[in-house]
């Protein structure tokens, strides 16, 4: 008779406890498994979020929310799904210059006092306050 040693390891939801079967893996084959599947894995604090349940946390103000990822994006989040803990909440944006590529990063408001002339579609394709100054002079 022969005897076959077999591992189950499962990847669980931290949240709601919803658990991912991964067969015969290591713990960080697993967490590249649930990756490929939606979850979010913590590899720092060994977290692990299903895809009904992710985490944000801006990474300007420290706002957080939960929740689907897509549904989180559709309330304006802008979720770097590699990285979520470079994420930005509502009220924070990401801007770069399409004409010098300078980027900032704050509170839509200050940008647009500061000189930004943002582009609501395509925020990368915004002017910075130097190159609206540039393209005004040249008018």
């Amino acid at each position: 008779m022969s005897y076959q040693e077999f591992r189950e390891l499962y990847v669980i939801c931290d949240e709601c406890h919803t658990s991912l079967l991964v067969c015969d893996a290591t713990d960080e084959d697993a967490d590249n498994e649930a990756a490929d599947h939606g979850w979010q894995c913590d590899e720092l604090q060994g977290r692990h979020y299903c895809p009904l349940h992710w985490h944000v946390e801006c990474h300007d103000c420290e706002a957080a929310d939960s929740g689907a990822p897509d549904e989180l994006e559709a309330a304006g989040w802008h979720i770097d799904r590699d990285y979520p803990d470079d994420s930005l909440c509502p009220n924070h944006h990401h801007l770069s210059c399409r004409e010098c590529r300078k980027w900032d990063v704050g509170p839509l408001h200050r940008l647009e006092y500061e000189g930004w002339q943002l582009n609501s579609t395509d925020p990368n394709d915004s002017l910075c306050p130097e190159c609206v100054k540039a393209k005004e002079e040249t008018k």
